[in-house]
This record gives structure tokens, sequence and C-alpha cells, in this order.
């Protein structure tokens, strides 16, 4: 037969205080060194989240269109070339095809593009040529959406007859 043994599972709190007063200082001042690293580390990282969260929303607050044409008023302003200066903008999915890529050629240098809707770096020149390619596309769709109509005779006839 079993015998049942008389153990205690849950300490004594005032026991447990008296064994940390009871420990030697060195082991204090270790785990005290320990948690003042942590403690720095933690606010270096929250400092850099800090940045990172400000310069998301100074990304919002401008049109990508804004970014490029500071980037390239700036660049003409200071005389620097501008295939030295890059740019991050957010590069749309492609809607007139099946194709990730937007693939563009600049005066023999070509580049593709991951059209996946994220921010991508690139050079100017490539990132004015991408957005003026998509407001294109964007005003030749207006404008065959405003200006051209499908006429039927019998569903949809011309405005004036019968």
């Amino acid at each position: 037969m079993a015998t049942k043994k008389n153990e205690t599972l849950i300490e004594d709190p005032v026991a447990m205080m008296e064994g940390e007063a009871k420990q030697e200082p060195g082991k204090k001042a270790t785990a005290k060194a320990a948690t003042d690293e942590k403690d720095a580390r933690i606010a270096e990282l929250e400092a850099q989240l800090a940045a990172a969260k400000a310069e998301n929303t100074k990304i919002r607050r401008q049109s990508d269109r804004e970014i490029v044409e500071a980037a390239a008023q700036k660049a003409a302003e200071e005389g620097v070339d501008p295939w030295s200066v890059t740019v991050s903008i957010r590069v749309p999915e492609r809607r007139d095809c099946n194709e990730k890529w937007h693939w563009l050629c600049i005066n023999g240098r070509s580049v593709q593009i991951p059209a996946n809707n994220e921010y991508q770096e690139m050079k100017l020149p490539f990132a004015e040529t991408l957005l003026n390619m998509l407001g294109a596309e964007k005003f030749v769709q207006d404008y065959a959406d405003r200006e051209i109509h499908n006429y039927d005779p019998v569903r949809n006839p011309k405005p004036g007859e019968g």
C-alpha cells in the first residue's frame, strides 16, 4: 500500500524573502547588471521604433509623385547626377496583364521592378518614368470610360434615337 508523504507544495513567502536576503551580494549585483543591460537594449529598440514610425508617417503624408518631384528638384539644384539618387516609392500591381514586373528602359539602362504593391528602392529616372507610365495609363483608362460609348440599337440606343 502506498503511503502519503506530508510535503508542502506551496512555499512560505516569508521564508522566500529571507532566502533572498541571505544571498550573496555578488549575485544580486550580477542580476542587477543584467537587468540594466536589458533596460538599455529596450530603450535603444524603442528609439529605433520611434524613428521608423516617424519615417513611415512622412512617407504616408507625401504621395509618390511629390517624393519623386522633390528629389528631382533637389538633384537639379545641387547639380547631382540623377542616376546617383535613389528614392522609395510604392509600385502597384499590374492590372492589364498577369506580368509580375514593370519593365523599364531609359537610354540603354534597363530594369525590371517587381509589381507587388510594396515600396521599392530605385534610381530617380526609373521612378519618374514609372510614375509617368502609370499616370498615362490612368489617363487613358479615365478617358476611355468618359468618352468612348458603345451604342446598341436595342439595349443602348444613341441619344435622340427613338
